[in-house]
């Protein structure tokens, strides 16, 4: 099943990674920068480990779109569990066309998020990127265009980004210098403060790999 899943997708231009264990996809998703992930939730490790990376994808990059395709977890209660998990949508193995799946995932990758109308969810915090609207508990904070199609980019790809990067995506203009994108980035995180204190710091990690979005506890 991997082998022909790697097949089909190289075979519609993606870029694949595979991993057999969820070792070994935490692997992957911390080192490059992955849009999506198709998930079989029997691993090597069993039934449950993929429920447990669900889990840990959904805590570690909230915005990345995870497409479920498993038999093992079939009933209305394992098709619940792993929406309640985060998963963007779910196909049971035997029962789905593939090229449903592939359709499917390939909107997700356009949409981003996990696929619940549109909207992200960062631990407390929740992303409305239609009305640019970030908002916790009761309080709203407007974003700007720039601020949420940033926000929109950290958020769906795994691994830090770097202020070339994000000037190569075209989120700034090709001869932006860095200091104008670290300026950008704390211009939004006095943004998110509005909210609560500390918020944009919570939420905008910074480290010598690059910027990236971590969920509010």
């Amino acid at each position: 099943m991997q082998v022909q899943l790697r097949l089909d997708l190289t075979d519609l231009s993606y870029q694949v990674r595979v991993a057999g264990t969820a070792e070994q996809a935490k692997r992957v998703l911390t080192h490059e920068r992955v849009a999506g992930v198709l998930l079989d939730l029997v691993l090597d490790e069993g039934e449950e480990a993929g429920l447990e990376l669900l889990r840990w994808i959904r805590q570690n990059h909230p915005g990345l779109p995870v497409v479920v395709l498993s038999a093992a977890q079939g009933t209305a209660a394992g098709i619940s569990r792993a929406y309640e998990l985060g998963a963007s949508s779910y196909f049971v193995k035997g029962t789905a066309l593939m090229a449903h799946v592939y359709s499917d995932l390939a909107a997700r990758l356009i949409e981003g998020g996990t696929g619940r109308a549109g909207n992200y969810r960062f631990g407390r915090l929740d992303f409305d990127p239609t009305h640019r609207a970030m908002r916790l508990g009761q309080k709203q904070a407007r974003l700007t265009s720039q601020q949420t199609r940033l926000v929109v980019h950290l958020a769906q790809g795994s691994k830090p980004v770097t202020a070339g990067e994000l000037i190569a995506a075209g989120l700034f203009r090709p001869n932006a210098a860095r200091s104008t994108v670290h300026s950008a980035l704390l211009a939004l995180r006095r943004k998110l403060n509005e909210l609560e204190p500390e918020l944009g710091a919570k939420l905008l990690e910074s480290t010598p790999r690059g910027y990236s979005v971590r969920p509010i506890v």
